[in-house]
């Protein structure tokens, strides 16, 4: 139940918060697509992946990295009511056998898509577009540590 404009702004400022850098933000189609961002390199790789998509293909080489791209679809239902809808492409490159490498297109689990709809829901929410106040242990703001020297034993004779 938020505008347009102002749901807009906050799915620009999640994207930019999540580490996401925006490739194409095209306002008057309402939409926002991201670059690709690399989540996992190396040997965990499969492991990984299995938690944010689905593996179909058989394991007949190595998987050496993956990454996924978000797309954010932001259409006015109302004047006064925004829908969003929040895409996610998810590819690993995989090696096989022979040695050649390609990049294989994953289905999404959903993960990543609830993960960004709760931050954008939580954003708007708070009605505010600034982040909240990071609080330490027990609430409390953080203090900072006294510095403290060291007593030294003089050993006596």
């Amino acid at each position: 139940m938020n505008k347009f404009d102002t749901v807009l702004r906050v799915v620009h400022s999640v994207l930019e918060d999540m580490g996401l850098k925006i490739e194409r933000d095209d306002r008057a189609a309402g939409r926002i697509v991201t670059r690709p961002y690399e989540f996992i390199i190396g040997s965990l790789t499969p492991v990984e992946v299995e938690k944010v998509a689905i593996i179909n293909d058989p394991v007949t080489g190595s998987w050496l990295k993956a990454q996924y791209s978000v797309e954010a679809v932001i259409e006015i239902v109302s004047p006064s009511e925004t829908m969003v809808t929040i895409r996610t492409k998810i590819q690993a490159l995989k090696r096989d056998v022979d040695g050649t490498e390609k990049w294989v297109t994953l289905e999404s689990l959903g993960s990543i898509e609830r993960r960004v709809l709760g931050k954008i829901s939580t954003k708007l929410m708070l009605g505010n577009d600034q982040p909240s106040e990071k609080k330490g242990f027990w609430n409390k703001s953080p203090q900072p540590v006294e510095p403290h020297q060291p007593e030294f034993l003089v050993p006596s004779r």
